[in-house]
């Protein structure tokens, strides 16, 4: 009898634990999406559950039929406590193609100019995918997918 109740307690105790760090942990990764005006900042919500630390930011332009033609992305520097740019991909579309450049902020240069990648997309009438290419200036890799 001893022994059972023990073990009883011993499981009681491990399964609290086990519930304690999983909660803990999903705390972590909890994210929350704000909208602005032309785009979306993405922050993650601290261990108190009370504040907030802002982790991307996401602005969109659109064209006049009220397609995306634009997205740039920054990254928080908890450091610098100012956003950073990380990356812009520009969207050019019509009825039967699509190209979609994509570059990363340089530093250095303060241009998005590093690792730049051109994906081009050729859809049917009924926006069905018939083939697409993809090449990256970096390496000098360029391949047709299908």
């Amino acid at each position: 009898m001893k022994k059972t109740l023990l073990r009883k307690a011993a499981m009681a105790s491990l399964f609290t634990l086990m519930t304690l760090t999983v909660t803990k942990a999903n705390a972590k990764g909890t994210f929350i999406y704000g909208e602005t005006d032309n785009g979306l900042i993405v922050s993650t919500l601290n261990e108190d559950g009370k504040t907030l630390t802002p982790k991307w930011k996401y602005e969109y332009q659109y064209d006049e039929q009220g397609r995306l033609t634009e997205k740039k992305a920054y990254r928080w520097n908890l450091q610098q406590q100012m956003w950073t740019p990380a990356y812009l991909l520009t969207i050019t579309s019509n009825d039967s193609i699509c190209i979609m450049d994509y570059a990363e902020w340089n530093k250095l240069f303060c241009n998005f100019e590093r690792n730049r990648q051109q994906s081009v997309y050729y859809v049917d009438s009924s926006n069905t995918l018939l083939t697409y290419y993809s090449r990256s200036s970096a390496c000098g890799i360029s391949e047709n997918n299908k």
